[in-house]
């Protein structure tokens, strides 16, 4: 059942890092793969794909956004389509990796609002990035998706495959720490909107 009301829920990852060899893109494919076994839709937004500059113009700088650039376009249609959010992050420096924040910094706060978030961190380490996690409660917050809580992934290289699969010892945990946060997305994502798909969203 994809939710408590048996409603395929859209959920839009959003991909923290672009450095060579990063371990993002393990974390992302496991998520990917569970919430499409939970029959959820799952979109990735890779800074990298998307290839966006260092940020200058973001789309509500533009006074007609049609002249903004079809990248910006595009992309903040599957936002603002999505019912639910999920950021993966990295921890640099002790802090969000600059490609997520670059990344969504280019689209408005309207955008992001009114869907429930999760965060997916992790590193190589034994923090699993969670000093990260803290500062993205933080942003998704002030874009009014406010995040339920985080999957930690400590030493990710020992614990999930290139593909996504697990493989570790502490498989079992994972997996169901995975099931734990995506269900209680799935279930207010589903709340909020069957509000919206009967009231809309508030009008302010």
């Amino acid at each position: 059942m994809a939710s408590s009301s048996g409603k395929a829920l859209k959920f839009v990852l959003f991909l923290g890092t672009v450095r060579d060899n990063n371990m993002g893109s393990r974390a992302a494919s496991f998520v990917m793969k569970k919430l499409k076994e939970k029959g959820h839709d799952a979109t990735l937004l890779d800074p990298e794909v998307l290839g966006l500059p260092l940020l200058k113009k973001p789309l509500h700088f533009y006074e007609d956004r049609t002249q903004a650039p079809q990248v910006l376009q595009d992309t903040v249609k599957v936002i603002e389509a999505a019912d639910v959010y999920m950021v993966i992050t990295a921890e640099y420096n002790q802090c969000l990796p600059p490609a997520l924040t670059n990344m969504m910094d280019h689209f408005p706060i309207p955008a992001y609002k009114y869907r429930p978030s999760g965060i997916v961190c992790y590193s190589m380490g034994s923090f699993g990035g969670i000093r990260a996690a803290i500062q993205a409660r933080s942003l998704l917050g002030e874009l009014g998706s406010p995040s339920l809580g985080c999957f930690v992934i400590p030493q990710i290289q020992n614990e999930l495959s290139e593909d996504g699969t697990l493989k570790g010892e502490n498989k079992e945990r994972l997996e169901k720490n995975a099931d734990k946060i995506i269900t209680e997305l799935a279930w207010l994502g589903d709340a909020i909107k069957s509000k919206k798909d009967s009231e809309g969203f508030p009008k302010l």
